[in-house]
This record gives structure tokens, C-alpha cells and sequence, in this order.
């Protein structure tokens, strides 16, 4: 390890079996993997590498970029990556000058510059130097940056280079980072190496077609890449992050103190509902606080949490060391990547909430430290506002004292320190019943209402007459008994900013169910809703659901409405917000919930939504009340909202299109929401 950060050194090889003993013999003691990727060899450059204490991975595609990719995937503990070429032409006892600055928090990408440093006669050929000149003279014209070498010796962090979604599979390796480095805002530092007469012919610059092939991809990356959009956001993060520390629920691995209650298959089961559970949670603290978010998880592989969980965080391996040595690290990634405060969550905790983690964050702008103490004399949550080494050194994390050997450790580094509620973990079988207690319901039912006094009563049993599900009554500035009924009914009733679009954000952001279902408050829900939405949300690639609509009045009139409103939902995959939009909560704050818009919130989410996946009616129907097209006019409302949707599609401000409603339709009790 250097500086507590896991090192991995990846070696692309073909052909090397002379040079491998030299270079490996110079590998400084602190990494702690070298990866060897045979790359289709013919002689015996696996077998020496296996004899010189190298890991070997088999890569039989050739392409130096196929090599890279395939090291990669090879070394899913590692912090930090070094790439090093076989044949010994660089010097791997100057690696810290390109580990140092990222370890260090000072950059994300570390290019060994062989322009900057010593060079062996002879050891660059005019057509790399110039080749390499050419191709930093694009990248200084087309993306402003001052590259002075395309030099294979680098080093880079882990985090940042998932985020370049790197893909050449050949020449095009190093340049294509350097590039995607730039577009996605990574901090790049270059440092002189030195370099020597490679062991060995090259394979490129050795040969005339070597040279000319390499030349030609280097080129048309640069052209490719110009072409192309950002790979992406920024891998810099927000002001305030929250890292959830998680375990890949493998049975017989994970909650082992639970398995005599509730066997190896069960404990790993409870492992993964409470990392959902807690995921959710974060996802809520997000969305009110525009935090970023990532997941350290221990034990499986990231494909394997991705497949298990399906959360678009960040997922990156905790690594070795003890419980402090994992949270220093990644405390320090943090700090490193522009955030201001952080705060580590572990996924133990069933009863932490949004606003706790509201709380923690607030707390971190007047203290250093805040510690949410658990009941077993530990802690489920930990935040600091600067990255402070010495708090998690000489603790026994097995014991009964962590908390107080915390406080202790804080009081000696002299940060002040700020305790949240105490709370219980679940990890013994007496703790089961808290989990029990505070578990999520199965479904929430979110209202958004505007003085519905007269409606909101209806709506609340129907939606409480399913079993697991929470009704949450958003409510918008009501000045009749909206919010009196509502809690007599058995809602729980927030307060929001009026705006529909506000008001459900921020109803979401209080619901503890895993599924969501967005109802107006004019409209009731079928029997049987709850099985129906799960089935709905069943399919993977299902992101919203919605019922059909039926409205409560007699006459064609009304039967051609919902006639229309069925053939745009079933045909064309766009269901509007009276319907009762359903989801996934994972998949709601993807999306990032309502749009802040005035009007056509609703559309534009599900317009959102069928980028990513499907959209799906179910075959049962809402009853929505028929007061809108009584009080306008069937044909009338009809064609405003034709109107408001084909100006949403033409460009048309969405303040402008809700002025224009505004003053051409009259408001009907609550069911505007303004």
C-alpha cells in the first residue's frame, strides 16, 4: 500500500519473456498487485511472469487497449492504477512520482512525461517524437490543454477512470484517456520519467507498418474523439457527498451472526433489503439536498452489486485493511474530488431517515465531526467536514467501545463534535424485531392536494384499504379542513411549496415505501391497486406504470375522452398524471423526479422515463371525478390540453403555456394545483 491507498501495476505483454524478470525485479515492495495481461503470446512470457510473482491474466484478442481493459478487470480492489509497458524501457522504481500526487489528493491522473525526463540515446525514435507532438498539438487546439507526451507510464485513480468509459482496444489506449481525461474535468499532472532503449524490437515503432498503423489510430481517435460528446459528468463531486458502506449480500459471508436465526440463505436475504432500504434513504436525502452519492461495498464484484441493487451510484471496493482504514480511504477519495462535507453511512441501521442525514449535513457546516451513535457502542453514521486521519487510528472496531474510543480520538485531534440520535443496528437475532419495526411499507401513495376537503377523504380509504401501504397528503397551502381530514383519515400530511411537481418531490422524498404511486386528490384508486402496481413494476424493464382512466359522469362525451387517453397510453406509451403514475422509488430518483415546471411535469417525466424503459397501463381503471369537463366544457378542455402539449413539443416556455391555461380555463376546487 502507499499512504493507505491499495496500488495495482498493469502490464499489457507480448512476446516479453526477456524483459519481464528485469521489470518486475524493479517493482517498488508497496504495490500490492501486479497484473501481467498476456496478450496472445507465443513465447513464454505467461510462464515467467507466473515465476516472478505476477499475477497472469489471459487477454487472447490483441490490442494493447484489449490488454488495458482486460487488467482492469482484473483488479477490482485497487485505488489506484499504474500502467507500465513490458520491456523495460521505463523505470518502475520512479512509480511514486506518479502515485504520490493522486495518494496525495492533488490530482486524478498522472502521465509520466518522457519529455520532461531523461532520455537514452536513441531510446525515441523521430517518428514517435514526432508523432507525439503532433497529436498533443490537437489535443492544445481542439481541447486547450497542454499535454507535453502521449507516454504509456501513468498512473490514475479508479473512480476517475470508470467515469472516462474508456473503450479503444488498441494504439488509441493513451490518447483516448488524455482526451476523455480533459472532457470530463480530471485533475492531470504530468511528471518527467526517464527512459531507456526498450529490451526487444517493438512491435510498433520497430517496423515501417508498425509505425504507419499506429500513426493512422492515433490520428482518428483524436478525430473520433472530437467528434463524439462528454463521455460524461465530471468524476469531481458535490459540496456535500454521502458514501453508503455496504457488503455484496453473499450467503454464508454476510450477517453471520444472524445465520442461527435465520440460516446462511436468509441472512444474506436481510443483507440486501436493508441495503435497499438504506440506498432509498439516500436517494431521498439526494434529491432535498443535491448531494452526491456513491456505494464502498465489500466482498463480490461491482457487476454483482450493479445486477443486485441497479442503483446508478458509483459503486467502488472498500479494499483492505480494518473497518477505519476503509473509511480513511474513502473519506480522503472524497476530499480529494472537491467535496466539503462527507458523510459515511453504514446499511445497518434500518430506522435512519432522510432527514437524519439532512441533519448530519447541517450539523457538518458548525462542527467537524458529527457521530450518529448506535445502541450497541458503535455508530451508524459518521461526517466530517475535512479529511482528519488520526480519528480512526487505535481503535478496536470489534468491541463495545468504538464510539467513546471515537470521541476520544476526536478530542485529541481537537474536533469539536456533534451526536445525532442514538439508533439501533441489526446485527444479533434480538436485533430482528427492530428491523421488523421499521422495515418500509410495500407501497406509497402521494397526494398531492390543494383545498380538497371535499374529496380527500374518499381518496385516502380507498388508497389505505391495501395492506403495506403509506399515504403520504402533500399539501399545497390549503385554507379549508384539507389537512385536518386528511390526518383523521390516517394520512400522514406534509407541507410544500404550491406546484404540483413540488409538492410530489417532496412527498417522495418523505415516503418510505419502495414503490411509488403519484394519485390526485379528485381520484380513487381500484380494488386491488397495490397487487396490481407490483405486477406492473414486476418486469425489470418496466420504469412506469399507470392505470387506465375512467371518469365519473355518463355520456359519450366522457367515454371518447377515455377512449383517447387509452389509445396514448396503450399506443403511444404516454400516460398523463390523472392516471396514477407508479414506479419504482430507485427509479423515480434516477430520473430525478418531477421537473420543476409549472405544467406538463408529468409529461415530461414519463417522455423522461421511456428513454430508459417501458412504460406499461394496467388493465384496471382509475375514477377520476368529472368536475374539470363539467365546469369547462368536454371539447374545451380537451383542446386546451391538446394546445398546452403541442406547444410543451414546440419549444414553448412552460410558464408561458401555464399563463395561457391559466387565463382560458377557470380553476375547479383543488385540481389545478398552480
Amino acid at each position: 500500500m502507499f499512504a493507505d491507498h491499495r496500488i495495482a501495476v498493469i502490464i499489457p505483454a507480448l512476446n516479453e519473456e526477456q524483459s519481464l524478470p528485469h521489470l518486475l525485479a524493479a517493482i517498488p515492495d508497496w504495490v500490492d498487485d501486479v497484473i501481467v495481461v498476456d496478450n496472445g503470446s507465443s513465447d513464454a512470457t505467461a510462464a515467467v511472469a507466473a515465476e516472478h510473482g505476477a499475477r497472469v491474466v489471459s487477454e487472447p484478442c490483441r490490442g494493447y487497449g484489449a490488454a488495458c481493459l482486460a487488467g482492469i478487470a482484473a483488479s477490482d480492489a485497487a485505488e489506484i492504477l499504474v500502467f507500465l509497458d513490458a520491456d523495460f524501457s521505463d523505470h518502475p522504481e520512479q512509480m511514486e512520482r506518479l502515485v504520490s500526487p493522486i495518494a496525495r489528493g492533488r490530482a486524478d491522473l498522472v502521465i509520466g512525461s518522457r519529455t520532461l525526463g531523461n532520455r537514452e540515446r536513441g531510446a525515441l525514435r523521430f517518428v514517435q517524437r514526432w508523432g507525439n507532438a503532433l497529436a498533443c498539438l490537437l489535443i492544445r487546439r481542439f481541447w486547450s490543454h497542454n499535454y507535453t507526451d502521449l507516454g504509456p507510464f501513468r498512473a490514475i485513480r479508479a473512480s476517475a477512470l470508470a467515469s472516462l468509459q474508456m473503450d479503444d482496444r488498441n494504439y488509441g489506449w493513451t490518447i483516448q484517456m488524455q482526451v476523455r481525461a480533459v472532457q470530463a474535468g480530471l485533475r492531470v499532472l504530468e511528471a518527467p520519467v526517464d527512459y531507456r532503449r526498450r529490451i526487444g524490437q517493438s512491435k510498433i515503432s520497430g517496423t515501417v507498418r508498425g509505425v504507419v498503423s499506429a500513426g493512422s489510430k492515433i490520428l482518428a481517435t483524436v478525430l473520433r474523439e472530437r467528434l463524439r460528446t462528454s463521455p460524461g459528468p465530471s468524476p469531481r463531486i458535490a459540496p456535500e457527498h454521502l458514501i453508503v458502506f455496504s457488503r455484496c449480500p453473499e450467503a454464508g459471508k454476510t450477517k453471520t451472526r444472524l445465520i442461527p436465526a435465520l440460516g446462511a440463505e436468509g441472512a444474506a436475504a436481510l443483507q440486501q433489503e436493508m441495503t435497499v432500504h438504506t440506498l432509498l434513504t439516500v436517494n431521498q436525502a439526494q434529491m432535498a439536498r443535491k448531494a452526491s452519492a456513491e456505494v464502498r461495498f465489500a466482498g463480490g464484484t461491482a457487476d454483482c452489486m450493479s445486477v443486485l441493487f441497479g442503483m446508478e451510484m458509483p459503486l467502488l471496493p472498500q479494499g483492505d485493511g480494518d473497518l477505519g482504514q476503509r473509511m480513511r480511504r474513502a473519506l480522503a477519495d472524497a476530499f480529494a474530488r472537491g467535496a466539503q462535507r462527507v458523510v459515511v453511512i453504514g446499511s445497518d441501521c434500518p430506522s435512519l431517515d432522510a432527514e437524519a442525514i439532512g441533519d448530519a449535513l447541517n450539523a457538518l457546516q458548525a462542527h467537524d465531526c458529527v457521530l450518529g451513535p448506535a445502541r450497541d457502542g458503535g455508530y451508524y453514521l459518521v461526517g466530517l467536514r475535512s479529511p482528519t486521519p488520526g480519528l480512526f487510528e487505535r481503535i478496536d472496531w470489534g468491541g463495545e467501545q468504538v464510539l467513546q474510543q471515537t470521541l476520544q480520538r476526536a478530542a485529541a485531534s481537537g474536533l469539536s463534535v456533534h451526536r445525532l440520535q442514538c439508533r439501533q443496528d441489526v446485527d444479533t437475532p434480538e436485533d430482528l424485531a427492530e428491523w421488523q419495526r421499521s422495515r418500509r411499507p410495500r407501497l406509497s401513495v402521494i397526494i398531492p392536494a390543494l383545498n380538497e376537503a371535499a374529496t380527500i377523504r374518499d381518496t385516502i380509504e380507498r388508497a389505505r384499504a391495501a395492506e403495506s401501504v403509506e399515504v403520504l397528503v402533500v399539501d399545497g397551502g390549503s385554507n379549508d379542513d384539507t389537512r385536518r381530514i386528511a390526518r383523521k383519515s390516517g394520512a400522514r400530511v406534509i407541507r410544500a411549496a404550491t406546484g404540483r411537481a413540488s409538492q410530489m418531490n417532496a412527498g417522495a422524498a418523505r415516503a418510505r415505501g419502495e414503490l411509488l404511486v403519484f394519485l390526485h386528490a379528485d381520484t380513487q384508486l381500484p380494488a386491488g391497486y397495490a397487487d396490481e402496481v407490483a405486477r406492473t413494476l414486476s418486469a425489470p424493464d418496466t420504469v412506469v406504470g399507470a392505470f387506465r382512466l375512467h371518469i365519473a359522469g355518463t355520456g359519450t362525451t366522457f367515454r371518447a375522452v377515455e377512449w383517447g387517453a387509452s389509445l396514448r397510453s396503450r399506443l403511444l406509451g404516454m400516460p398523463y398524471g390523472d392516471q396514477a403514475l407508479h414506479m419504482r422509488a430507485a427509479d423515480f430518483f434516477r430520473l430525478g423526479g418531477f421537473p420543476a415546471l409549472p405544467i406538463m411535469e408529468d409529461f415530461e417525466l414519463v417522455r423522461r422515463a421511456r428513454r430508459i424503459g417501458r412504460v406499461m397501463t394496467a388493465r384496471s381503471a382509475v375514477q377520476t371525478s368529472a368536475r374539470r369537463w363539467v365546469a369547462q366544457g368536454v371539447l374545451r378542455l380537451t383542446l386546451i390540453h391538446q394546445a398546452c402539449v403541442l406547444a410543451y413539443r414546440l419549444g414553448v416556455a412552460p410558464a408561458r403555456i401555464a399563463g395561457w391555461r391559466d387565463r382560458n380555463s377557470s380553476p375547479v376546487c383543488g385540481d389545478c394545483i398552480r
